[in-house]
This record gives C-alpha cells, structure tokens and sequence, in this order.
C-alpha cells in the first residue's frame, strides 16, 4: 500500500510541476507581448491598464510559485512514502 501513497504523491508532483510551468511560460509571454488575451474577445493591454496588467502578470507569477512550493511538498512525501516501502 505504500508503494500506491508513493506512486499518488508522485503524480501529485507532476501535476504541480506542469501547471508551475505552464503559469510561469504565460506570464513570460503575456510580459514580452504586452498584451493578456483570453481568446474570446478579451483584451488587456499594458498600456492601457497598466495596473490590470501588473495584477494579471504578477498574480500568474505568484500561481507558479506556489506550484513550485507544492512540488517541493509533493517530493518530500514522495521520497518519505518511498523510504516507508523499503
């Protein structure tokens, strides 16, 4: 049964370390671009909101963090339910 907590907690880490990913790429995108769409109309342009954009920006940033945190989490109790196994 530990090896099944081990294998859960793994997927868990690769689920953290693909979405901390995916925000931190958006984020650089959005920067580099100045302009946040969402593909239905939805436009936010660094020069015309340029708080918005900060917002936007720095809250994705801060979404990848925390993922970055919860990878870290999740590789802690992995080796933790792997040790336990053995």
């Amino acid at each position: 049964m530990d090896w099944v907590w081990a294998i859960i907690s793994m997927f868990w880490t690769v689920g953290a370390w693909v979405v901390a990913g995916a925000c931190w790429t958006t984020a650089r995108r959005w920067n580099a671009m100045g302009v946040i769409e969402n593909g239905v109309g939805f436009r936010l342009r660094r020069e015309e909101n340029p708080f918005g954009f900060s917002l936007a920006y720095r809250g994705t940033q801060l979404v990848a963090a925390l993922g970055l945190l919860f990878v870290a989490i999740g590789l802690a109790i992995t080796m933790g339910w792997i040790a336990r196994a053995l």
